[in-house]
C-alpha cells in the first residue's frame, strides 16, 4: 500500500511493474496479446494504479475501481488527445492537425451530432434504408466470405448516414478494400521504419487519402452538409480547410472509429451466434422474424429490439464484454488525481498516459460467472427480459465517465445488419463446421479483431 503523507505523489513514484524482458518486454506483450497481457498484469499487483515502462514512455494502468474516481476527471483527460502523440507517424497528421487536436474538445461536436434523439432517428433510418435495399437486392444463393461481405455491407450503411448516399465507400470497390486493409492493421504504422515494417498499412492510408479528396472535389455539395464535416475540427479551425491535407487525415480517423468499430462488432456477434448451440441461433433469428417493416416499407423497424428481441441484444453485450480492449487517455493539463486508500493525489502532467483497460472489469472472475464463455443467458432474466442491471456492468464504448456518443448508432446500424441478415438468410458453412470464433494477436485498442473468416452459402429462406 502506498504510504500516507501530505504531499502529492509523483509518477515516479506509483507502483512500477516490471517486465519480464527489460524495455521492450510491455511492448511486445501488448502488441502480440493486447488486452489480455493488460490482465496478467493487472493480476500481477493489488494496486489500484500503477505504471508500466515501454520505449520512450511511461503508462499509467487504471484498476476497474478506479472507475469512480476517474469519472470526475471527464474534462481533465481526453481520448482524441492521443491522435496528437501519435498521428504524424500513424496517419500523417500535419502542424495543423496536432494544434487543432490539441486544443480542441470534439465531443460536444460529436454529441451535437449523434446525441440529440431526431439526429440519431435521422442517422439509423438512412443506414437502414441502406441495408434494407441492398439486402433486397442479394441473389437467392451467393458464396461469401462471411467476415468480409458483412464488414463492407456495415461499414457501408454506416458511410452513408454519416458520410451521405455518396460515399466511396459504397461507390468505389478498391476504396472499400483499402479501408478495410487498414482498419485491419493502423496500428503497424506505430512501429519503427513503417515504410518497411508496415508497408500494406502504409500503401492504404496513402491510397484512402487521395481518393478521399479526389472524391470530396467530386461530391463537394453533399460532402459539406454531412454529418463527417460537421464533427471534423479542421473544418472548424481552419477557413482554408478544403486546400488543408489534415481535413482529409482527420477525415480517416473518423471513418476508422466510425465505421469499424460497428462493423467488426457485428461480425464477432455473427460469429459466435453460428458457433453456438442451435437453440440460441434459433431463439435469435426467430426474433428477428417477429422484426416488422418499418411504417415507410423501406426499412427494418428496430424502434423495439430491446424488448422483441432480448437474446439478439443480450448476445450483442456479451460480445461487447468479450471482446472490447482498454481505452487510453491522455492528460490535457497538469492536475491532481485522488488515491483510493490515501489522502495524497497523484500528481499528473499534461501529456501523460491513462490506459482504462475495459477486459479486466469485463472478464473479472469475480464479477461474471465463467468470464471467457459467450453466454447471453446471463443478461436474460427469469422472466425472459433482459436484465439491465447486469448489461449496465459491461465496460463497453467507453469507461470512467468517457462515453462515446456515437454508442447508440453504432448499437442501432449492428442491430439491424444482424437482424436483416438473419431473417433474410440460412448461413451454411462451406469449408469446416462453424467453431468459436478466435482472436487476432496484435496490439487492438478499443476491440479485438477476428483472426479468419469463413466461407459460406447464404440461402434466402
Amino acid at each position: 500500500k502506498l504510504s500516507l503523507h501530505e504531499s502529492s505523489l509523483e509518477l515516479s513514484e506509483l507502483p512500477s511493474v516490471c517486465s519480464t524482458i527489460p524495455i521492450l518486454g510491455h511492448l511486445l506483450g501488448l502488441q502480440r496479446n493486447s488486452a489480455r497481457y493488460v490482465n496478467e498484469v493487472l493480476t500481477s499487483t493489488s494496486a489500484s494504479l500503477f505504471t508500466i515502462r515501454i520505449p520512450f514512455k511511461t503508462i499509467v494502468l487504471a484498476h476497474p475501481s478506479m472507475d469512480r474516481i476517474l469519472s470526475r476527471h471527464v474534462a481533465d483527460t481526453g481520448l482524441a488527445q492521443i491522435l496528437a502523440l501519435v498521428g504524424r507517424r500513424v496517419f500523417g497528421f500535419g502542424d495543423d492537425a496536432v494544434r487543432a487536436i490539441a486544443s480542441i474538445d470534439p465531443r460536444p461536436l460529436h454529441r451535437a451530432e449523434f446525441g440529440r434523439p431526431e439526429n440519431l432517428q435521422r442517422l439509423t433510418m438512412q443506414s437502414s434504408r441502406f441495408l434494407w435495399d441492398e439486402i433486397a437486392r442479394a441473389p437467392r444463393e451467393s458464396e461469401v466470405d462471411l467476415g468480409h461481405w458483412m464488414f463492407r455491407m456495415t461499414v457501408s450503411a454506416t458511410a452513408c448516414a454519416v458520410w451521405g448516399n455518396e460515399n466511396p465507400w459504397r461507390m468505389d470497390d478498391e476504396f472499400a478494400e483499402s479501408f478495410m486493409t487498414l482498419s485491419e492493421s493502423f496500428e503497424s504504422l506505430s512501429r519503427p521504419l513503417p515504410w518497411i515494417t508496415a508497408r500494406k498499412a502504409l500503401a492504404a492510408r496513402n491510397f484512402l487519402h487521395t481518393r478521399l479528396r479526389a472524391f470530396h472535389a467530386e461530391h463537394r455539395s453533399a460532402r459539406v452538409q454531412s454529418v463527417a464535416h460537421g464533427i471534423n475540427i479542421m473544418a472548424h479551425s481552419d477557413p482554408d480547410w478544403e486546400s488543408n491535407a489534415d481535413y482529409y487525415s482527420i477525415e480517416l480517423v473518423s471513418a476508422l472509429g466510425l465505421l469499424a468499430t460497428p462493423s467488426t462488432l457485428a461480425v464477432w456477434l455473427v460469429r459466435h451466434l453460428l458457433a453456438a448451440p442451435r437453440e440460441l441461433l434459433d431463439r435469435v433469428v426467430k426474433e428477428a422474424l417477429s422484426l416488422p417493416a418499418a411504417a415507410d416499407g423501406r426499412r427494418l423497424d428496430i424502434s423495439e429490439v430491446r424488448t422483441r428481441c432480448p437474446w439478439l441484444v443480450a448476445a450483442w453485450y456479451e460480445t461487447l464484454r468479450l471482446h472490447m480492449t482498454g481505452v487510453p487517455r491522455l492528460a490535457r493539463h497538469a492536475f491532481e488525481l485522488p488515491l483510493q486508500g490515501s489522502n495524497r493525489g497523484l500528481s499528473l502532467s499534461q501529456g501523460d498516459i491513462i490506459l482504462l483497460p475495459m477486459c479486466a472489469s469485463n472478464r473479472d472472475p469475480r464479477a461474471w460467472e465463467n468470464p471467457s464463455a459467450f453466454t447471453p443467458a446471463r443478461f436474460v432474466a427469469p422472466n425472459g427480459r433482459l436484465n439491465t442491471a447486469l448489461m449496465s456492468r459491461v465496460r463497453a464504448f467507453g469507461v470512467a465517465g468517457n462515453l462515446c456518443p456515437g454508442r447508440e448508432f453504432g448499437f442501432n446500424v449492428a442491430m439491424a445488419v444482424v437482424a436483416g441478415i438473419l431473417r433474410t438468410f440460412s448461413i451454411q458453412s462451406l469449408d469446416r463446421p462453424f467453431v468459436r470464433p478466435e482472436v487476432a494477436r496484435g496490439f487492438n485498442v478499443g476491440f479485438e479483431r477476428l483472426r479468419d473468416d469463413v466461407r459460406v452459402l447464404l440461402v434466402k429462406r
